[in-house]
């Protein structure tokens, strides 16, 4: 088993998230097939997407990646713990090794987030087989969790701040009258299928039987969180809704 880690910042709101996506097989191959197409080294989620129908396609079919072949998930911290996030990581760590059973475990993890010394030492201490920091233009699964990790970075600012971006849905998407919706929840709500999840729904009537928990499991939240961004974390990712959102 393959987990890939990367970082979403918003010091101005308090938080940083962490992301991280399973694969059960090595992306690479697959990944670089869809570079390859593009004739790209490597795609970064934070390229201008707006009247980019190209990096839009590139986008789309990264995320379809990561919802055919992947589970991914959270870890929500505060923003201050940045540069002092070993003992956080650690925890993160020790919860991703519970993911693989008596699986050989490899985690790869975006460089910058966590020092190569503090690598070695966290790898010296886990049942982790391999804990690597990597170039995200050499290790392709490292741009699953980008994607992921800037996706759920806009969700939370957005719920946050109370100031979503707006798009509108009108006859060419088979709207009309037109609609409203909120960027940020329509570009997250695109990954939810593949979001780690228990397998029991919450309740037997709707919308509960769609519905599943991700506490513990695509969810996790440091201690140290603010109120606040405990509390729209928790509303956000705390539990995933698997019904029509139109």
């Amino acid at each position: 088993m393959n987990i890939y880690i990367d970082d979403s910042i918003h010091e101005q709101h308090g938080f940083m998230l962490l992301s991280f996506v399973i694969c059960n097989h090595d992306p690479q191959d697959s990944l670089q097939k869809i570079l390859s197409e593009y004739d790209l080294k490597e795609f970064h989620s934070c390229e201008k997407m707006k009247n980019n129908a190209e990096m839009q396609e590139i986008r789309s079919k990264v995320r379809c990646h990561i919802n055919d072949q992947t589970r991914w998930g959270v870890f929500v911290l505060p923003s201050s713990l940045r540069h002092e996030i070993f003992e956080e990581f650690s925890i993160f760590i020790s919860h991703l090794e519970s993911l693989a059973l008596d699986e050989p475990l490899k985690i790869f993890v975006d460089q910058g987030i966590i020092s190569d010394t503090e690598a070695d030492l966290i790898s010296s201490k886990s049942k982790v087989s391999q804990l690597y920091n990597c170039d995200s233009s050499e290790v392709n699964g490292i741009q699953l969790a980008d994607l992921v990790a800037a996706l759920c970075g806009v969700r939370l600012r957005e719920e946050v701040t109370g100031e979503p971006k707006m798009l509108t849905y009108g006859d060419e998407d088979g709207y009309n009258p037109p609609i409203e919706a909120e960027l940020g929840y329509e570009l997250w709500a695109s990954l939810r299928y593949s979001m780690y999840r228990t397998d029991s729904v919450l309740g037997d009537d709707m919308p509960e039987m769609a519905t599943f928990n991700t506490i513990d499991h695509g969810f996790l939240l440091s201690k140290q969180t603010s109120e606040l961004v405990r509390e729209k974390a928790s509303k956000i990712f705390g539990e995933v809704y698997l019904g029509c959102i139109h």
